[in-house]
């Protein structure tokens, strides 16, 4: 189980420090990244001709974004996670790979087991010529979890390896919450599977080990923070009652009284 995608929000004054980072990890220079609409240019690395990760710059927030994809992965992730730990992972996917007669068809049947009748799969791709290799997914692209299985070896771009019974399981997981892609960052590629209930158990099934299952933090209702938004939203209105001498408790207690009094009044008409 490795990863195979990986997306990367940084806050840093000092960009160039990822350039640098990235740039050491893949043993490659820097040079022009595909055009992305939210970022703009971006700047790319290319192992040989395929491009393993871009950067971009993103002018709302001023963070900027790394995006890494195939075999290389594993050595972004690990500079990253190196050189900037305190990072957030909106997007992490983990892959695996088969290589025995009759793969496919085993994955398959292995997540339309254990992914449970709410979750919806189908065919992505069903050539006519079943040589051009099938793809079949479940869950919802750009949801938390999203499955594919799909006939690798026998893309066009792989062909030469001959290898015809290669097949791949790829999760695409993207935590939705602030402090859960925090918490991704820290992930292995196993942990991935337990951001939500259905991937969990297909991950389980398909490594046959415990998977720790996420459970993302619960915010708890506090008195205090209730207490200070109240304060700062209302500050000017809670100003002038005060300056107006008015009793902000004694006003507050004859609301109470006359919404109690209205509630008396209408259990009594029904």
């Amino acid at each position: 189980m490795r990863f195979d995608g990986y997306g990367a929000t940084i806050r840093t004054t000092t960009p160039g420090q990822i350039l640098e980072c990235l740039g050491s990890a893949l043993d490659t220079f820097p040079g022009q990244g595909p055009a992305v609409r939210r970022y703009g240019t971006t700047t790319g690395f290319h192992v040989g001709p395929r491009l393993a990760a871009w950067v971009g710059l993103d002018p709302a927030s001023g963070d900027l974004y790394v995006e890494a994809k195939g075999e290389t992965t594993p050595q972004v992730v690990e500079a990253l996670r190196t050189h900037f730990p305190g990072h957030s992972a909106p997007r992490l996917d983990v892959c695996e790979d088969y290589d025995q007669e009759g793969a496919f068809e085993t994955l398959q049947a292995l997540v339309r087991a254990r992914k449970g009748v709410r979750v919806k799969g189908g065919y992505v791709a069903l050539p006519d010529d079943l040589v051009d290799g099938r793809t079949w997914a479940a869950g919802k692209r750009g949801g938390v979890g999203y499955i594919r299985v799909y006939e690798a070896g026998k893309h066009p771009e792989r062909l030469h390896l001959a290898r015809p019974n290669w097949s791949r399981i790829e999760l695409e997981a993207r935590p939705h919450y602030a402090r859960d892609k925090v918490a991704a960052s820290a992930w292995s590629p196993s942990h991935v599977w337990g951001l939500s209930a259905w991937t969990h158990s297909v991950g389980e099934a398909l490594t046959q080990c415990s998977i720790p299952r996420f459970e993302a933090e619960v915010r708890t209702y506090s008195q205090h923070k209730t207490t200070l938004y109240l304060a700062r939203t209302f500050r000017r209105h809670w100003a002038e009652m005060k300056a107006n001498g008015e009793d902000i408790e004694r006003t507050f207690q004859a609301v109470w009284d006359d919404d109690d009094e209205a509630a008396r009044k209408h259990r009594r008409s029904q």
